[in-house]
């Protein structure tokens, strides 16, 4: 009965942890087409995000430390879609290094360094990616930044 138990136990432990790296594999896969879409200027970028994401912006200041700052989801779409011509015109691409993917109860943050166009060191970022009916969509994103103008976010 014992030897029962014990090797039930294992195959329900090890069917858990397949699953998870199934699900780890699954976001990973998501936040890569992300990247590609993101940098092929898809006119479809918000639909990697649910309703109302959480979209954090970490500026670092020019006199030093950092200011977090809030940006409303649909301004976020907003500037997006009008962006992506000048975007595309400059070539801008983020790459994404150091990945590490986590869960976190029922979603999974994907956390990287972030390596804009002209940057040499990169910057933190991360990305919560929550299951919904029409796959992993993400409900959280914040990407530490250089750009100043998101001090003045309204």
């Amino acid at each position: 009965m014992k030897k029962l138990f014990l090797i039930l136990s294992m195959v329900i432990m090890g069917a858990t942890i397949a699953f998870a790296n199934d699900n780890k594999t699954e976001v990973l896969n998501t936040f890569d087409k992300y990247v590609n879409d993101a940098n092929s200027y898809s006119e479809n970028l918000a639909n990697y995000y649910v309703d109302n994401a959480k979209i954090i912006r970490v500026v670092n200041r020019k006199q030093g430390g950092q200011k977090t700052v809030i940006i409303p989801f649909d301004r976020y779409v907003k500037e997006l879609k009008q962006h992506a011509a000048l975007a595309k015109t400059v070539k801008y691409k983020n790459t994404y290094t150091n990945r590490k993917v986590e869960k976190i109860n029922k979603d999974y943050k994907v956390s990287a360094k972030r390596i804009p166009r002209n940057d040499k060191t990169g910057l933190d970022c991360y990305f919560i990616f929550t299951k919904t009916n029409s796959g992993w969509k993400i409900k959280e994103e914040s990407m530490t930044t250089n750009v100043q103008t998101f001090l003045n976010a309204k």
